[in-house]
């Protein structure tokens, strides 16, 4: 089973959200160990800005006409079930190398299958004080468009602390990874010593016209 690890960090050195996605590929292990991760840093690649033409689209050209990296990237996740993404938070929004692969892959626009499409995914996303909701927001057009089912996301904050990495973000990615493996493999059994959560429901409410309950007075 080949599952894509996406970082959409713009460091090119190693970063806290390749620590992160790291962190969720352990929890995908855990659950899928014959899993074929296919990791990919988009800042490693040649994707230049889409140039707006749309001459793409045209089912005469079929392809976009930049030379770059691009459909190389592409090629690099064909055959993929899932996607884990990880992503820090620009501006309020997801990173600049995340926003020009995005446009990119319009250029499939009109092609029977499309690449980065119809998988199974979990994200996570991090910033230094806050906005990560509003930015994890952002994706899910791109999500829909693509046809994609996002089964678990973590949002998490640095705020004071010097090293996002040793705090509890670490266990919270493992448990991302760890639910969009379960997701990836429903027809195993749950482990024994797999926690069941109990189900808290509220007591029915009466209905319209009904006597209201009354309670002994604490």
């Amino acid at each position: 089973m080949k599952i894509v690890a996406l970082s959409c960090t713009q460091k090119r050195v190693p970063s806290v959200t390749d620590a992160l996605l790291e962190a969720a590929i352990t929890g995908l292990v855990q659950e899928v160990g014959d899993a074929e991760v296919q990791r990919i840093r988009l800042i490693d690649y040649r994707i230049a800005m889409c140039e707006g033409e749309d001459t793409c689209l045209d089912p005469a050209v079929g392809r976009c006409p930049i030379d770059d990296d691009f459909e190389r990237v592409v090629e690099m996740a064909e055959g993929a079930e899932a996607m884990l993404l990880a992503m820090p938070v620009h501006g309020g929004n997801v990173p600049a190398v995340l926003k020009i692969f995005q446009e990119r892959l319009k250029s499939f626009m009109n092609a029977p299958s499309r690449p980065f499409g119809n998988l199974q995914v979990a994200t996570i996303v991090h910033s230094r004080t806050m906005l990560t909701e509003p930015a994890l927001g952002a994706l899910f057009p791109w999500y829909l468009r693509l046809k994609n089912r996002n089964v678990a996301s973590a949002c998490v904050s640095q705020n004071d602390h010097q090293d996002l990495t040793r705090t509890a973000a670490h266990d919270l990615c493992v448990a991302v990874g760890r639910q969009l493996g379960m997701t990836l493999d429903l027809g195993r059994s749950p482990a024994p010593s797999r926690t069941v959560l109990p189900l808290l429901q509220s007591p029915p409410r009466p209905r319209c016209g009904e006597a209201v309950p009354s309670f002994p007075q604490a």
